[in-house]
């Protein structure tokens, strides 16, 4: 469990880990083989090889359930063996992680992650069953899987030199 806090902490050491908060601001591309669109509803469902963009986030999938509101994203749901998100967190760190369903709530940043759950940011890694992760509160959940195991590998930080 201290193994996990401390992975935690590391994760949320950046303001918002999986997504720079200037991505919300960039236009949104979606390449997949096919799209069932509602235009009234705002709702799209995109199927084979989807690759969605938004600035630095990336999401590659299976397919991708989009919900559009009042022109912005709503939420992005990615579901693949493994569905995957690369971003970068705002200290410039590069974040990645897999899972076979990422459901991203754009209103609440809230990023939930089921099914053989890996996340990375520099060295640290999690692996667990499922995962949560808040943006704005920096509040991150995991849970394990069959075994009840989460594991996590922390890399130390570099100590910080008196001025």
């Amino acid at each position: 469990m201290c193994r996990l806090a401390g992975f935690a902490l590391a994760l949320c050491a950046a303001p918002a880990a999986f997504a720079l908060k200037s991505d919300a601001n960039e236009p949104i591309n979606i390449r997949a083989a096919s799209v069932d669109a509602n235009e009234k509803t705002g709702n799209a469902v995109y199927r084979g090889n989807v690759v969605m963009t938004q600035g630095s986030l990336r999401l590659e999938a299976d397919r991708v359930d989009v919900a559009m509101r009042d022109g912005r994203l709503d939420r992005a749901k990615a579901f693949g063996k493994p569905a995957r998100l690369r971003s970068l967190a705002d200290t410039g760190e590069e974040v990645r992680a897999h899972a076979t369903r990422i459901d991203y709530r754009a209103r609440t940043r809230v990023v939930d992650l089921e099914g053989k759950v890996w996340i990375k940011r520099g060295g640290d890694v999690v692996t667990g069953a499922t995962a949560r992760y808040e943006l704005d509160t920096q509040r991150f959940t995991a849970r394990g899987a069959n075994d009840g195991q989460v594991t996590a590998v922390i890399q130390p930080r570099p100590a910080e030199t008196p001025k």
